[in-house]
């Protein structure tokens, strides 16, 4: 297991006011899981705490003062489930400039800066859990670690280097495939950081599908 740090404050949703002992929290691990349960009264747990951090309400998530740490656990499936998601974010900013220095379109230059971020956030999250990110942080363009997604990278280019339509129609099936893939990592992790950031990724595959969709029809 990967312990990962989290910290909340408390609220007066959830009985008292901020600043309160740590000692008068229970924490619970469940090493079968992603996750851990905090429990404030029998109520609260990790869960909650970020749906009421979603619906605005007090104590939630924050890295105000008076905090408490709180770790979790991530399986090392959702380890090797984030090692993927950060190469698969690699490899749609590599196509798309790649795209970008053979046809110039504009589109491939944006969604390729926004993988970047996309990548960015998820070895940010990778190091924050202790992991070695060195070896993706400064592989060359094009180039992947996993067999699978070397292979795909190879299938894409040659497809999408047929016309400008193709490279479109590449650009789709990534951000389908993302769409997808990001979804699974999420349930996976669900109620932790690492979630949220999935979410956050989840959004913009889903625009950046869009707008591959909407420049397709203007090819």
């Amino acid at each position: 297991m990967v312990k990962a740090k989290f910290q909340y404050q408390y609220g007066k949703d959830f009985g008292g006011g901020a600043g309160r002992s740590s000692n008068q929290i229970e924490q619970i691990e469940d090493t079968s899981l992603q996750t851990v349960s905090v429990i404030y009264d029998s109520e609260t747990t990790v869960k909650s705490l970020f749906a009421d951090k979603n619906a605005g309400a007090m104590g939630f998530w924050t890295g105000g003062t008076d905090r408490h740490t709180v770790s979790a656990s991530y399986s090392d499936e959702a380890i090797s489930e984030l090692i993927f998601m950060i190469e698969e974010e690699k490899l749609a900013g590599d196509v798309y400039e790649a795209f970008y220095d053979l046809y110039g379109l504009s589109i491939f230059s944006n969604i390729a800066a926004s993988e970047d971020q996309h990548f960015n956030a998820l070895i940010n999250q990778a190091e924050r859990i202790g992991l070695d990110v060195d070896e993706f942080i400064y592989e060359e363009s094009g180039t992947f670690a996993d067999a699978e997604l070397q292979d795909m990278y190879d299938t894409l280019i040659l497809q999408g280097s047929e016309s400008v339509t193709a490279a479109l129609e590449v650009g789709m099936a990534i951000e389908k495939k993302d769409i997808v893939d990001i979804a699974d990592a999420a349930d996976a992790v669900e109620g932790t950081a690492l979630a949220n950031v999935y979410e956050n990724l989840l959004a913009g595959s889903a625009n950046h599908l869009e707008a591959f969709q909407d420049a397709l029809l203007l090819a």
